[in-house]
C-alpha cells in the first residue's frame, strides 16, 4: 500500500520545518503547504516522465471489438503500449483460439490493406429491437445495397428490401448466427470481407487498428504503461512503492526550494532526487546480463601437439 498524498507532504514539511497538516486542514492549506502539496505531484511527474516501463506503472486493457470497425483507441491514461502483447483472447463460441497478433507497419498498412476500410458502410439502430423484429429501423440507409445482409454485434441480419430508413424483410439469426435483442445506438455494418484479426498497427495518433477488421465480436488483450493522475484528497495514493518515498520527498524538497528561490538547496536535493531515480531504474526497470567466463582451455601447442603429460 503506497503512502497517502497527506503522509508524503507532511515529510517535506518536516524537512523544512514547517507546520504539518492534517486531513481536516488539508485541502484549505495555504502558502507553503500547498507549494508543498503541488511540489510532491511535480515531483511524482518527474519521476514517471523519466522511465515508460515502470513496473508498478503496468497495466492490461481488454477491449471487445466491434464488427466492422477497424480502427481503436487506447485509454486515456496510456502512456506507452506494448504492441508485441497484443493477443486474442479464445473463444469457444466464436470458434476463435487466441494467440497473439503481429506487428505491422502502418506504412506498410497504407500501402497494402488501407482499402479494407473503403468497403465498410456503418451506422447505428434508431430505437431498440427485439430478436425476432423483421424491420429494422437505421439512423440512415445511405450506402447499404438495395438488399443483402448486416452485421449487428454477433448477429447477421439479411434482408430483402430498404424503404426510407428501414430494412425490410429481415431474416434474424442468419448464415447460423444467434438472433439477439439490441439497443437503440447500437452499431450496424455492411461488409464483404473482415474476419478474425491477425495484425494490429499502430496509428499516427498513437491509437491501433486491426487487420483484417473484425466481423464479430472477438476481444483483445494488451499490456500497457500508465501516466497516473495528479494526487488530490490527502487520502489519495501513488502507485510508486512505499520504499521509494524518500525519492519523492527528495524531489519535492527540491521543488520547493526552488519555488523559493533557495538555489543551493535545490541543487543538493535535486542531486540525492535525481540520484534516487536512478536508483529505482536499476532496480525496477534495467536488466542484468550474467558475467560470464571468458577462459578459453588450452588445447595444444601451435604445432598441434597435445598438452597432456604422459605419466
Amino acid at each position: 500500500m503506497a503512502e497517502s498524498f497527506l503522509t508524503i507532504t507532511n515529510k517535506v514539511l518536516a524537512r523544512l520545518n514547517e507546520v504539518e497538516l492534517t486531513s481536516a486542514t488539508f485541502s484549505s492549506a495555504r502558502g507553503i503547504q500547498t507549494q508543498t502539496k503541488n511540489a510532491v505531484n511535480e515531483a511524482i511527474r518527474y519521476i514517471n516522465q523519466r522511465e515508460f516501463n515502470y513496473p508498478f506503472n503496468h497495466s492490461t486493457d481488454t477491449e471487445t471489438l466491434v464488427a466492422g470497425t477497424v480502427r481503436y483507441s487506447i485509454p486515456a491514461t496510456a502512456k506507452t503500449v506494448d504492441y508485441s502483447t497484443f493477443r486474442l483472447v479464445k473463444d469457444e463460441d466464436l470458434a476463435t483460439a487466441g494467440g497473439r497478433l503481429l506487428k505491422l507497419d502502418y506504412n506498410e498498412y497504407v500501402n497494402l490493406y488501407i482499402t479494407q476500410e473503403d468497403e465498410i458502410v456503418t451506422t447505428t439502430l434508431n430505437g431498440s429491437h427485439s430478436s425476432s423484429v423483421t424491420t429494422l429501423t437505421l439512423t440512415s440507409t445511405t450506402g447499404f445495397s438495395t438488399t443483402g445482409k448486416v452485421h449487428i454485434g454477433n448477429e447477421i441480419v439479411t434482408y430483402t428490401g430498404i424503404l426510407g430508413n428501414d430494412l425490410t424483410g429481415c431474416t434474424r439469426g442468419a448464415e447460423s448466427t444467434t438472433a439477439s435483442a439490441h439497443a437503440s445506438g447500437v452499431q450496424v455494418a455492411q461488409f464483404e470481407q473482415g474476419g478474425v484479426p491477425t495484425h494490429v498497427v499502430r496509428t499516427l495518433d498513437n491509437n491501433y487498428l486491426l487487420y483484417p477488421y473484425p466481423d464479430k465480436q472477438y476481444t483483445i488483450k494488451y499490456d500497457f504503461f500508465t501516466f497516473p493522475t495528479d494526487m488530490s484528497a490527502h487520502g489519495d495514493t501513488t502507485t510508486i512503492p512505499d520504499r521509494f518515498a524518500p525519492v519523492i520527498v527528495d524531489g519535492a524538497t527540491a521543488f520547493v526550494y526552488q519555488y523559493r528561490g533557495e538555489a543551493q538547496q535545490y541543487g543538493i536535493n535535486f542531486a540525492r532526487f535525481e540520484q534516487g531515480i536512478k536508483n529505482m531504474q536499476t532496480l525496477l526497470v534495467n536488466k542484468y546480463e550474467y558475467v560470464r567466463s571468458t577462459y578459453i582451455p588450452y588445447t595444444g601447442n601451435s604445432r598441434g601437439s597435445s598438452n597432456v603429460r604422459a605419466s
